[in-house]
């Protein structure tokens, strides 16, 4: 008997829930969790206090008749809610139960009880949490909803305002009846291709479908959570409605200004700090560029020459300050081909396009400008020279017609010094030739003109100058196309220009080579033909001066030839352009209006 006792006593002691048996109000037995609950350390300070001790005052007055319902009770496993105070006065929050025992003979009761102070706290905490969570999502200005197996399970009352039902209208819905089906297929294709390499978060960008029919753009993020044990997708969505339909305002805007832009007859490109975001048609042609592709995002220095990089930069800074246009300045920009390209830019700033500020600069071609200002100065240089040629060729002539005949008289009446008599004679030539060039200069160019097959006029040239070519192992070749073009013009003047030309070609080339001659007639109206050598070239420096009065690069050259060219080509309504290359070779193109497209222009 002692054995069994002490067995029950111990197995009472290891029961997590305290146990006490109270005897006439008194306390006579407790266990070890009973112990621990009230905060006892001792066994024998409990043993014959009063259980009123211990009870919390509130539950003091319906503390008996507790005890003696649960001790009626049918079910000995009932249990009641009852707070009790630990020995240092905190409540502890117990649940309990009663049952009748016998302890020393006499009727006592034994108490069942349950510490639940901790789980009370946790589920206060759940619940100010819920509480916390609800409220924080009911009031967030955000729509965030809770969808499972295209059902809407949660809906806050800013999403169900935002299509504009109630929130358990929106449970009784379809996602459907919020979108359309092909975005609902487009976001589930991307949310299980997401998850399975891993990714947690799916951003949103979607129309929504309203009640009344209307649509909205939604765009926010959501994520997969577990819900009633399935998988479910937790979202936030804003209605972006406004901001999507300022952003298609502000583009149709932009699309207008680069219609109006691209039919302005001049180059125009807008960029934003430096940065390219448009350029018309005639700015891409300026610039040798394909397609519009391949300039928007690319620097605008990438185009302007580094000596202007400067200034630019500058100008930019006061232009975005302004609203005042900057007057055209000179600029030298770089083609895609490497080609430098003198223009003048005026720039000004343009608001609110694509919702901000941006520079529009426009682009004018200084080539043509430039080519006539170098025309009408040769043009007056030209008129000068013919001018003083025609005093200055008569007044020279005359004593030359002297020098020469006491030349020829002296070297025969002293012929035992015929070296410096040659030398005499042979400067005397050199002056009568520039003389005549002179004349030439201060003839008129505007008679005698009629309508030439341009084919016979370049031969006749080509055959004076084949011996000269053989002599100097120079092979002359001419190509001429299908049309055979006629001219306007002045034959022996024409002749004059390709005598000139392709002798110096042939000049150039003492040691061999090949000259060769082409003529085609574009459908420009005009006749190209381009003669061709293979000699050292030009220097670059010297290219544009080509044409001056007595620039040459020949020792024994005047320069005069292709000033004199150059003023029969103008006559004919045409042009002369010359192009090198060191060590290559040159290129003289001459462009005349054949006889149709002249005949129209006098007309």
């Amino acid at each position: 008997m002692r054995e069994s006792e002490e067995r029950y006593q111990h197995l009472v002691h290891m029961l997590p829930d305290g146990l006490i048996v109270v005897l006439e109000d008194n306390i006579v037995f407790a266990n070890q969790a009973m112990l621990t609950m009230l905060g006892i350390s001792n066994f024998d300070d409990i043993i014959g206090d009063p259980i009123n001790k211990f009870i919390h005052p509130e539950f003091m007055e319906r503390f008996p008749a507790m005890i003696n319902y649960l001790i009626l009770e049918a079910n000995p496993s009932t249990f009641t809610y009852y707070e009790l105070l630990r020995l240092d006065q905190q409540v502890i929050e117990v649940e309990m139960r009663a049952v009748a025992v016998k302890f020393d003979g006499k009727n006592a009761v034994q108490l069942i009880i349950h510490d639940i102070t901790k789980q009370k706290r946790m589920e206060a905490s759940l619940l100010e949490k819920e509480y916390l969570y609800k409220s924080l999502m009911e009031n967030v200005v955000a729509g965030v909803f809770v969808g499972l197996r295209d059902k809407i399970v949660y809906a806050n009352p800013y999403l169900a305002e935002m299509y504009g039902y109630t929130v358990e209208e929106m449970y009784a819905i379809s996602i459907n009846d919020l979108m359309d089906q092909d975005e609902i297929n487009t976001h589930k294709s991307k949310i299980l291709r997401g998850m399975g390499i891993g990714l947690s978060q799916f951003p949103i960008k979607s129309k929504g479908i309203k009640k009344d029919g209307s649509r909205i753009y939604l765009e926010g993020n959501s994520t997969v959570i577990m819900f009633n044990g399935e998988l479910s997708l937790l979202g936030t969505v804003q209605d972006v409605t406004p901001k999507r339909e300022k952003e298609k305002l502000l583009m149709e805007n932009a699309k207008l200004y680069q219609k109006i832009i691209k039919f302005v007859p001049e180059p125009i490109v807008m960029s934003d700090h430096g940065i390219v975001l448009y350029a018309n048609k005639l700015a891409l042609e300026v610039l040798g560029i394909e397609s519009e592709a391949k300039i928007i995002g690319t620097s605008v220095f990438e185009f302007i020459h580094q000596s202007h990089h400067a200034l630019t930069l500058e100008k930019m800074h006061l232009i975005m300050s302004t609203d005042e246009a900057t007057p055209f300045e000179e600029r030298v920009l770089i083609r895609t081909d490497g080609k430098l390209l003198d223009v003048e830019v005026s720039s000004i700033r343009i608001n609110n396009y694509l919702g901000k500020d941006v520079m529009l600069s426009v682009i004018r071609d200084l080539t043509d400008r430039k080519r006539s200002e170098e025309v009408l100065i040769r043009s007056e240089k030209l008129s000068a020279i013919g001018q003083l040629a025609a005093g200055v060729a008569h007044e020279i002539r005359n004593p030359l017609t002297a020098l020469k005949g006491f030349t020829q008289l002296l070297s025969s009446k002293y012929p035992e010094n015929p070296h410096y008599f040659s030398i005499m004679a042979n400067e005397i030539d050199r002056i009568t030739l520039i003389v005549n060039e002179f004349m030439t200069l201060a003839k008129p160019h505007f008679a005698n003109y009629r309508s030439e097959p341009l084919e016979p006029i370049l031969q006749s040239v080509l055959s004076l100058l084949e011996t000269q070519a053989i002599l100097i192992n120079v092979e002359l070749k001419v190509c001429f196309d299908h049309t055979r073009p006629s001219i306007f013009c002045n034959v022996d003047q024409l002749k004059q220009v390709f005598l000139n030309i392709i002798k110096n070609a042939l000049e150039a080339m003492p040691q061999g080579g090949e000259v060769v001659v082409t003529v085609a007639s574009l459908e420009d109206g005009f006749a190209h033909i381009r003669i061709i050598d293979g000699g050292p070239g030009i220097p670059e420096e010297l290219i544009s001066k080509i044409g001056e009065p007595f620039l040459t690069t020949k020792e024994k050259g005047t320069g005069l030839g292709i000033m004199i060219s150059n003023r029969i080509i103008e006559a004919h309504k045409g042009t002369l352009q010359i192009s090198s290359v060191m060590n290559e070779g040159t290129v003289v193109e001459i462009m005349l209006p054949v006889e149709d497209q002249l005949t129209i222009g006098l007309g």
